[in-house]
């Protein structure tokens, strides 16, 4: 419960404790002649009550508002509970109130003189009947309190999971853009290790095949100084002995395609006399 219900609760708790501890202790301590009158008054509503002894149930009455009493005054006790004791036992009294004749004007609740002292729990039953309404009340403000905290805590903890999302989202932005620029960098940097190692290797094999390739042209151009009269040579024999063999063998390569000829002619012109026979 909460300090200020405790401090709402505390006026009317004390009053209402200290007036049936005080009620409570004086009944103990009744005479005989008391003892008998509150006797027959109740027995007269509770006719089991008739079965007690008058000076037992004087003092049964008193403990019991004395134990009502001493629940008002100790803070320990639940309010709910202390309202539930003083509203039953005032209900009680109030009933036998309402039953005993001659305490109030007919078919009204409106005590007469006589009643009047008997009437007297009915503020006593608003008080606990004001404690437990507000007992409950309160336990249903807290309930109220508790789940509008539980969405509090709920939001808190969606923005403080937003924000982490956020920060992370921001580090894997970061990160991206230094391993791009890291792989950019390595790529400079190969290229530039390529050209480096190019250069190098010019500076290193470029003369050897300058020297190597001018030392080819040499060879080429001494073999053919030394073996360009000999191709010369046997290229004009070759071409005198052709012409030899077209002057030995012309003519009667000549005369035999002429008689090829003439034969060929020959089987066409019987082939076609023949077809037209």
């Amino acid at each position: 419960m909460s300090v200020s219900a405790k401090v709402r609760h505390a006026p009317l708790r004390f009053a209402a404790g200290a007036y049936m501890l005080n009620t409570g202790v004086t009944t103990f301590n009744a005479d005989d002649e008391t003892a008998k009158s509150l006797h027959g008054m109740a027995s007269d509503t509770y006719p089991v009550i008739g079965k007690l002894e008058p000076k037992i149930f004087a003092r049964t009455l008193a403990v019991g508002e004395i134990a009502v009493g001493t629940m008002l005054l100790l803070p320990i006790v639940p309010p709910v509970i202390a309202g539930a004791a003083l509203a039953g036992f005032s209900g009680a009294q109030l009933n036998l109130y309402w039953h005993t004749p001659g305490m109030h004007h007919e078919g009204s609740l409106r005590p007469i003189s006589q009643g009047a002292p008997i009437s007297e729990p009915v503020w006593m039953l608003g008080i606990g009947l004001g404690l437990m309404t507000d007992a409950i009340l309160e336990g249903a403000r807290a309930g109220v309190e508790e789940v509008e905290a539980s969405v509090a805590r709920g939001r808190v903890e969606q923005a403080k999971r937003t924000r982490r999302l956020g920060r992370r989202a921001r580090r894997a932005q970061t990160t991206g853009a230094e391993s791009l620029k890291h792989l950019a960098q390595r790529a400079g940097d190969a290229s530039e290790a390529t050209a480096k190692r190019l250069t190098e290797l010019r500076v290193e094999y470029g003369p050897m095949v300058a020297e190597k390739a001018r030392a080819a042209g040499e060879t080429v151009r001494q073999a053919a100084a030394e073996y360009g009269p000999i191709v010369a040579e046997k290229a004009r024999a070759a071409g005198e002995t052709v012409r030899e063999d077209a002057a030995e063998h012309g003519p009667a390569f000549t005369k035999k395609m002429k008689a090829a000829g003439h034969t060929a002619k020959e089987h066409a012109i019987r082939v076609r006399e023949r077809l037209a026979s």
